[in-house]
């Protein structure tokens, strides 16, 4: 397995559980009305899409630039409609918890966005 997708998944694992540490600290504390109880399954979720995702950029990054800047433009893409759709799905499934669904889905995708972009970025300068 490459080590740098190694190194990835050891920096991702732990980021994931500092994210579920703020996220249990915060449902306990704010009011339930800003916190999903799907809460967990976002993280786990956010998690599996960043593995996969670095994991595609990374065997990307060996093939010509132009391969690379297709992958990231159909991967932005692709996630977009996924992400637009789970909440719409969630929508139909618990209308009573979208709000929190989508204040807490928001977060969680904001705070996995930036560690993913961070460590590609990290990943193209070191080829």
């Amino acid at each position: 397995m490459n080590p740098i997708f190694v190194k990835f998944l050891k920096k991702l694992a732990i980021y994931t559980l500092l994210v579920g540490l703020i996220a249990f600290i915060a449902a306990f504390n704010l009011p339930d009305k800003f916190v999903s109880p799907a809460l967990l399954y976002i993280i786990l979720f956010f998690f599996a899409i960043s593995v996969i995702t670095y994991y595609l950029a990374i065997k990307a990054f060996s093939h010509k630039t132009s391969r690379y800047a297709n992958f990231f433009m159909i991967t932005v893409f692709a996630k977009l409609i996924l992400y637009v759709s789970i909440i719409i799905i969630y929508a139909f499934i618990n209308a009573g918890d979208i709000v929190s669904f989508i204040l807490t889905f928001f977060i969680v995708y904001f705070l996995f966005t930036i560690f993913e972009t961070i460590e590609i970025f990290k990943a193209q300068k070191r080829k």
